[in-house]
């Protein structure tokens, strides 16, 4: 089942969407064990104590593992956002080295590249927000190279300049493969499994919890699943650092394109 349309939600409607979910199960489910728990917990006053207890620690178990889940989605998204930006910055050594090639070879470098941002602004971007992985970057790079692999410099300033925009172009090329590797990476679905599982399973705990006023435990378990879905909904929209509104800007390639077009 795809589930990938919840990334076209907004953030608020996604969020609000998955503690709703998470909040009927926990009172449905309430709902319909209350009388077969009270039977079972009779008048045995240490019964509410033996499943705070099992609440208490499975909750902290669950907790450490849901933070680490959480840490590792965080950080893998600040590593993708780190590899845009050092694409760009390529790009910005790249086009500012061939400014000081010689007339002649100049143009055809500096407007291929541009064509390439262009390009990763109105057609790799809006592809890989649906979790497309384009290809057409790849036709402009390598007209690009061409370009840059036929010009043979005389001068050692120009050779020197030369060797520096190979090297940073072979950046480039590696910084747009690692950020199009990402751009269908999430949490493996073993992780999910994990995560969904553990948290049904901190919501059914409390339904074994006996109170005379069942205001008191709807409350409760209102509370624990709203928390629980807020977590598993930050971590969805970290995901997929290119899906949904929670998502990589595009910012740094337009900065990039209207700097281009100022030189």
């Amino acid at each position: 089942m795809n589930l990938f349309w919840v990334y076209d939600l907004p953030n608020l409607v996604f969020a609000s969407l998955v503690m709703a979910s998470f909040i009927a199960v926990g009172l449905i489910g309430q709902r319909l064990s209350r009388r077969w728990v009270k039977r079972i917990a009779g008048s045995d006053g240490q019964y509410n104590d033996l499943v705070g207890t099992t609440l208490a620690t499975v909750g902290v178990f669950f907790s450490i593992t849901l933070g680490l889940i959480s840490v590792g989605a965080w950080q893998d998204y600040a590593d993708v956002n780190a590899i845009v930006n050092q694409e760009v910055s390529s790009i910005n050594v790249v086009y500012r080295a061939v400014s000081l090639y010689p007339e002649k070879e100049r143009p055809a470098l500096k407007s291929t590249l541009k064509e390439y941002v262009h390009y990763v602004i109105d057609e790799e971007w809006p592809s890989q927000r649906k979790g497309i992985v384009p290809k057409g970057g790849t036709e402009k790079l390598t007209a690009f190279q061409k370009n840059l692999y036929a010009y043979e410099p005389v001068t050692e300033s120009m050779k020197a300049v030369h060797s520096e925009t190979i090297a940073a172009f072979n950046d480039l090329i590696r910084e747009r493969r690692s950020r199009l590797q990402k751009v269908t990476v999430g949490l493996p679905a073993t992780l999910w499994l994990v995560v969904i599982f553990g948290s049904i399973l901190n919501l059914i705990i409390p339904w074994f919890l006996v109170y005379d006023r069942q205001f008191i435990q709807d409350l409760m378990i209102v509370l624990m699943a709203a928390t629980m879905g807020i977590l598993v909904f930050l971590m969805a929209a970290m995901d997929y650092p290119f899906r949904g509104e929670f998502s990589i800007s595009i910012d740094s390639f337009k900065l990039m394109y209207e700097r281009m077009n100022l030189h």
